[in-house]
């Protein structure tokens, strides 16, 4: 085969690796992209598959490229973004930067590709029945863990809490605040399937129901008795969705979706809306049932408390903002920055502001959120403009069955790519998710080769995700943010490709490669060679082998501070036991490369001040001790520095100057630390009655 024909024949094998691609990063967590690196391996597999396309079109001797002010939009964004995480490795925590970079560069990879790669209609309706028949599956694990995984959980708490606890790698002593809240959210019975936060499974969820739907309602299903039982099946398919999300109790993915079927209901099969008294009667009647459903069933008053929640998230996000408006805070570094800004009576120190526009704003920039609407309002306005039915292409098929079976190798390549991410995915994911992905696929494939998608469709599916991310967030979790590229790549006219010699070709080749070069070196290696030496420190029994993998961490990733922590611990404990003076400054050595690794968090300072004040309480020399307590306190005034708006925080700062001796710093901080205290109403921040009691005997009140 000349390499010509064999380029042209490459084209749907690409297909089903992106399709693959697409299928498996849902299976296994996405929320840990910044701080864990999770999925750094679908980054490189993201790239490879770029360098192939870019291969085949230099095969060929004959660019083809799909490109226009959307796809322009898309470079800008993911450029502007990764600058920002380049400014974010040297002026803040460099780890969490440079695994977000890659991360977008993966996403922005994906829309680009599937601009590419998907040729006919049938291309386009088998990924979006591929991507329904996911989240099927992941819809049949989630209402497994509410009916029956989460209650087996319970009753094993119940039986031996302690027992439990260690089981799970964590202990809290009885009554203390931190055992009050995991008893709390042990109770919660909200599903998340493969994820780490039960509004990322809504955020899936909201946009492929509804998209699910629309097929159900436009898809031209074939009439004819024998196919009966493919309708029953889907419609089955579409209950196991709605009463997964459902299950969720998520607002902003129910308000979503209802907002979805009301763009369903109100628009005709072409596209274009139908002006007149139907969409303000269909909207009241929308907005009435909801609200009536809500109040009986005491959604309402959770809904206005959640609301309430990201008003003070966005609040201290538009400060930061206002601070940084060029760069931000730098990408994976949100939540570092947010407890600067956080507010008294704020609920939890947040990942992410919980709302997509925000999020980017704050943390690339202000042209970052700017591309980003350049991206939207070039998507909706070609989706206005369009005078076709979407089906440009034709039905061929050359590429349908690669996708079909693109999926299945996504369910198998997520085991392993989860096994090498910081949470492995659950095996009954896969068990129960594969068969009832294949029920579904099964039930649709009709539909995928001779059935219907109006070309708008997608475009509701967008408007349905981001309704839910301006309230949950999650546009850097790749599990949910795949989609939203998918459809807005599959919600474009299909237009005609650019002809161009091989030339640009093999720039973009020698850049992709550049890419996947840097890639490798910065995220994959590093990441996955730490962890794979942490992993085996923590299965080590002997100290000696423990610092061995530990030092070989930190030199497999010199941009991570956690070997540096646990290196921190272990010289603090090998001081304390030999009271040498040569310990005592390697001690002090690890700490701080632990606390220059993260400058920006405040967490590591007050970690780092924990630390000294351990050193201070063990130390037999009084020199030692004294120098011990002044770190302590350097540490902690910095961590106040970095969240001052907690008294937990403020409390231990007011502690370590009563050591020294600075009795008006002590009381400052105390008096600001037990204000701060009142101020929160939430149990896990307060300060615990220890520290209290520390604080009044420090000091008798008069």
């Amino acid at each position: 085969m000349e390499p010509s024909d064999l380029a042209r024949s490459a084209r749907p094998w690409l297909l089903g690796a992106m399709t693959a691609l697409f299928v498996a990063r849902p299976l296994f967590p996405s929320e840990a992209v910044g701080v864990h690196g999770d999925g750094m391996a679908v980054v490189m597999l993201w790239l490879v598959l770029a360098i192939c396309w870019l291969l085949s079109q230099v095969a060929l001797r004959e660019f083809r490229l799909r490109f226009t002010w959307i796809d322009a939009a898309v470079v800008l964004l993911v450029g502007w973004h990764s600058a920002a995480a380049v400014w974010a490795v040297y002026n803040g925590s460099p780890r969490p930067a440079l695994n977000m970079l890659w991360q977008w560069v993966a996403l922005g990879l994906a829309f680009l590709l599937a601009r590419q790669l998907v040729e006919t209609a049938a291309e386009r309706r088998g990924l979006v029945a591929v991507m329904i028949a996911l989240t099927v599956g992941l819809s049949g694990y989630g209402v497994y863990q509410r009916t029956v995984e989460m209650p087996a959980t319970r009753a094993i708490y119940k039986a031996d809490p302690d027992a439990a606890m260690r089981q799970a790698g964590i202990w809290f002593p009885p009554g203390s605040p931190q055992r009050t809240a995991f008893e709390i959210r042990l109770e919660d019975d909200e599903p998340t399937a493969t994820f780490a936060l039960t509004n990322s499974l809504a955020g899936l969820l909201a946009p492929w129901l509804v998209m699910g739907v629309g097929v159900l309602a436009f898809g031209r299903w074939s009439r004819d008795p024998k196919n009966l039982w493919r309708l029953v099946l889907f419609i089955g398919c579409l209950a196991l969705m709605a009463m997964c999300l459902v299950f969720t109790e998520s607002r902003s993915g129910m308000l979503a979706t209802a907002v979805g079927l009301a763009l369903l209901v109100v628009m005709r099969q072409d596209g274009l809306w139908k002006f007149g008294w139907k969409i303000p009667a269909v909207g009241a009647v929308v907005v009435v049932i909801a609200m009536a459903a809500a109040t009986a069933g005491g959604f309402l008053a959770p809904a206005w408390k959640s609301l309430g929640y990201r008003v003070e998230y966005w609040q201290s996000s538009m400060q930061m903002i206002a601070d940084k408006p060029l760069l931000g805070c730098g990408p994976g570094n949100f939540q570092h920055e947010y407890t600067q800004y956080k507010l008294p009576q704020a609920s939890e120190e947040v990942a992410d502001p919980h709302n997509f526009i925000i999020e980017i704003w704050a943390t690339a920039g202000t042209p970052a959120m700017l591309a980003m609407l350049a991206v939207l309002a070039c998507f909706f306005w070609a989706n206005l403009r369009r005078n076709d039915n979407g089906e440009e292409g034709g039905n061929g098929t050359d590429g349908t069955l690669h996708i079909l079976g693109g999926t299945a190798a996504g369910f198998l390549l997520a085991l392993p790519l989860g096994m090498i991410s910081s949470a492995a995915p659950s095996y009954m994911a896969l068990v129960l998710g594969f068969p009832l992905a294949v029920v579904c696929l099964a039930s649709s494939y009709k539909w995928v080769v001779e059935g219907n998608m109006p070309g708008y469709l997608p475009a509701v599916g967008v408007v349905v995700l981001l309704v839910n991310l301006l309230a949950a967030g999650g546009i850097g979790f790749p599990g949910v943010a795949g989609s939203l590229w998918l459809l807005l790549a599959l919600g474009m006219p299909r237009g005609e490709a650019r002809r161009m010699g091989w030339p640009p070709a093999a720039v973009g080749l020698a850049v992709m490669v550049g890419l996947a070069v840097g890639c490798y070196f910065t995220g994959y290696k590093p990441v996955l060679g730490c962890r794979l030496q942490l992993q085996k420190a923590a299965g080590q029994q002997l100290d000696m082998m423990v610092n061995e993998h530990l030092a070989l961490a930190a030199e497999a990733d010199p941009f991570s501070p956690q070997p540096w922590r646990n290196i921190a611990i272990m010289d603090l404990a090998r001081w304390a036991e030999s009271q040498e003076e040569e310990d005592y400054r390697r001690f002090e050595i690890s700490n701080a490369k632990a606390v220059e690794l993260a400058a920006n968090s405040s967490l590591a300072w007050r970690t780092s001040g924990d630390h000294y004040m351990e050193a201070a309480e063990k130390a037999i020399w009084p020199e030692t001790q004294k120098a011990a307590i002044n770190s302590a306190v350097k540490s902690y005034t910095r961590a106040v520095q970095l969240y001052p708006n907690s008294g937990r925080y403020r409390a231990d700062l007011a502690l370590a100057l009563w050591k020294t001796g600075d009795i008006a710093g002590f009381r400052r901080q105390r008096e600001m630390a037990l204000r701060l205290d009142r101020l929160t109403p939430h149990v896990d921040k307060k300060i615990d009655e220890e520290t209290k009691n520390k604080l009044m005997a420090a000091e008798p009140r008069k």
